[in-house]
Order: C-alpha cells, then sequence, then structure tokens
C-alpha cells in the first residue's frame, strides 16, 4: 500500500465524493493508503504540500493561478466540485432576485477561508450590470463569525456555502435569494492540485487516486443519499442527518459532481473573473496550470 494524504481547506459535505471512496473502499483497491486532513489555517495546506507531509491539495483553482509565475507552480488534476456552491441568502423570501437587487444593501461575504466567496459573487454581479459602488461589503472575517452577526441582524444577505444556506432555510433563520451553482454556470470551485514532482511519480499515485475517486463519482450518480446516511452522521454528527440527506440529493442533482475532469469552459470563466477583480494579470493558459490523468 502506498500513502497519499491530501490537505485540504475544508471538512465539509460539497467534498462527499472523496470520503464515498474511502468508505465504499475504492482508495484501497488502488493499493492506496489514504489519509486526510484539514488545518484550521487553510494557508498550512502549501507548507504541507511543500514540506512532503501532503501530497495532495483540495482547495482552490485561483491559488495555482496566483502563483504561476511567481515563485511557485502548482498543476491541478481533477475538479471535486465542478459548480461553486455557495448561495446568497436573505432574511425574508426574495421572489425573482435580481442582483442589481443589492444595490443599496450590505452584503457579508466571508474571505477568511479564500477568496471565492467575494470574488465570484462580485463577478457575476458585474456580469449582470450592478453598480458595485452602490454595495457595501463585509469582508475577510470568518464564515461562522459572518453567519452569526447576520443572524444577530447586521447586514442585509450573506454569502455562504448551500449545506449552511439549506439549514438556514431549513430553521427558517434565512432564506436563499439565488444559487452560485445555477447563476455562475460552471466553475471549477475545489480542485485537487499537486506538484510536478508528484505527478511524475513512477508508482502513478495521482492516476490511481483520480481513478478511486472516478469511481465515486460514478456511484454517487447510481445511488440515492439515503444509503450514505451512516457515512452523513458519522462525518457530520452536529448537522441533522436527515435534512443532510436531502442537501445531499439536492447538491447530486445541481451538476456539482458531474465530471472529475477541469472544464476548460469553467476555468477560463474562472480565471476572467479573477483578472477582471486583480488577483491575475493575464489568463493563464490552461495547460499551465491543468494536467490531465487517465
Amino acid at each position: 500500500m502506498d500513502r497519499l494524504h491530501v490537505t485540504a481547506t475544508s471538512h465539509w459535505p460539497n467534498y462527499l465524493p472523496e470520503y464515498v471512496a474511502r468508505e465504499l473502499g475504492y482508495y484501497q483497491a488502488e493499493g492506496l493508503e489514504f489519509s486526510r486532513s484539514a488545518p484550521d489555517d487553510w494557508t498550512q495546506v502549501l507548507r504541507d504540500l511543500e514540506g512532503g507531509t501532503a501530497d495532495v491539495v483540495l482547495g482552490g483553482l485561483w491559488v495555482p493561478a496566483m502563483y504561476h509565475g511567481r515563485g511557485r507552480e502548482y498543476r491541478a488534476f481533477a475538479q471535486l466540485n465542478a459548480r461553486n456552491p455557495k448561495a446568497l441568502v436573505t432574511r425574508e423570501p426574495v421572489a425573482d432576485f435580481d442582483w442589481n437587487d443589492l444595490e443599496g444593501k450590505i452584503v457579508l461575504a466571508p474571505g477568511a477561508g479564500g477568496t471565492a466567496p467575494f470574488v465570484h459573487t462580485a463577478g457575476l454581479m458585474r456580469a449582470a450590470g450592478v453598480d458595485m459602488s452602490k454595495v457595501r461589503w463585509v469582508r475577510d472575517l470568518s464564515g461562522s463569525m459572518l453567519t452569526e452577526l447576520f443572524l444577530g441582524g447586521m447586514g442585509d444577505a450573506l454569502v455562504t456555502d448551500l449545506v449552511n444556506a439549506s439549514f438556514m432555510e431549513h430553521r427558517k433563520e434565512a432564506f436563499v435569494a439565488v444559487r452560485h451553482d445555477r447563476a455562475g454556470g460552471l466553475m471549477p470551485n475545489s480542485v485537487y492540485y499537486t506538484t510536478d514532482d508528484v505527478l511524475a511519480r513512477e508508482d502513478q499515485l495521482v492516476p490511481r487516486f483520480y481513478r478511486a475517486l472516478q469511481n465515486a463519482y460514478d456511484w454517487l450518480k447510481a445511488h440515492e443519499a439515503a444509503e450514505l446516511t451512516d457515512l452523513l452522521a458519522r462525518e457530520w454528527p452536529s448537522l441533522d442527518t436527515g435534512v443532510l440527506v436531502s442537501i445531499v440529493d439536492d447538491l447530486r442533482a445541481s451538476g456539482i459532481w458531474d465530471d472529475l475532469r477541469i472544464s476548460e469552459e469553467g476555468y477560463a470563466e474562472w480565471m476572467r473573473i479573477l483578472v477582471e477583480d486583480g488577483l491575475l494579470d493575464e489568463v493563464p493558459a490552461y495547460g499551465d496550470l491543468v494536467r490531465g490523468v487517465s
């Protein structure tokens, strides 16, 4: 058995295929001794990879993109989320929501765990013609802190993940106004990336990992979330498992786990938004950041 350790920016249900592959023995079938960690400070994932304590990072594609040509080179080889599993919630239901409705409002967007919640939201708003000078933002704080503040009365809208948004709506604390997975189309939100040295290993570590994940994808397409009740309860004991089962089925239907390959269309649009927001000088060629695996 060969060790493969993934260091991830979080431990959350939108990463479910990774846990399904472990649960159903797909890693073991590939001769892999799989393990994962999710450090509190997400930037630790880069130190884990560079120090050799991890073989692969699970996180945002914007990280390899921003470092490309700026001191570090990482290659992405798979997308775990083909769409952005985020949503914008409001305190009351909003019929026929339009992004322009946010003009004159205060929007809370987490930033402590990464840049995508704000940057992707802002990109969708600009594309819809929103006058961004009329929107006030509260940023750079953790998702948990901003959620608590929003529920306490701060701001008019909150950007959060779909799982959290669905639970808030279930409890009638907030209501989903718009979903990024639907409004934003294809977007490689969470990808696996590593170094050229790991990709070049003679033991084919990355292709074996990729095949295990593909088996999990195929299984999820054919099976309902109720079959994963025990797994969901073990991994996220603080969440209501019955509600979580319905959320996972919604994610299955959303297209978030449709394709493990990084979409060139989604890549181009996400890179365009990153350039527009100033995080990149220009769009890196797809082949500079993405490596195909078979």
